[in-house]
């Protein structure tokens, strides 16, 4: 709430405190007023307090149906990471791509001739060598189409 609408409230709380205090209790007007003083006070902060609590009109998020979407986002963090981060790519993103390889390929073994004949020197540089570096994401959507036409 504003600053001007909480000193309104302020006020005609305080009135209606001093107006009821003479009316009603028959309480001298001086002490009407030092009872309402203390009164608009509380009403001031509160009034300030009350602004978050005011209802927001906004249209009501959408529900996303699946859990891909922040998959993906940490997915993307991680090749980032991955791409400046040596010793991240070997650790996450590299034992991951040799599963995914041998499992594209029907093969445990990806260093043998067979599974190397499959993939092709790159992709097998890629997902094996401790000083392959993970190549751009185009060039990553590349080697990885190829498992696709096997």
């Amino acid at each position: 709430m504003s600053t001007l609408k909480s000193a309104l409230v302020a006020l005609v709380v305080a009135a209606a405190v001093v107006v009821v205090a003479v009316l009603l209790g028959r309480i001298p007007p001086f002490w009407a007023v030092a009872l309402a003083i203390p009164v608009a006070a509380v009403a001031v902060v509160g009034a300030r307090l009350a602004g978050p609590l005011e209802p927001v009109w906004t249209a009501i998020p959408e529900v996303r149906g699946s859990g891909t979407e922040a998959q993906a986002a940490t997915l993307a963090a991680r090749l980032a990471e991955a791409r400046t981060d040596q010793h991240r790519f070997r650790a996450r993103i590299q034992p991951r791509l040799r599963a995914l390889v041998a499992h594209a390929i029907n093969e445990s073994n990806v260093d043998s001739p067979q599974a190397i004949a499959k993939i092709g020197r790159e992709l097998h540089h890629l997902i094996t060598s401790p000083t392959a570096t993970l190549p751009g994401p185009d060039e990553l959507r590349k080697l990885l189409a190829h498992l696709e036409d096997r």
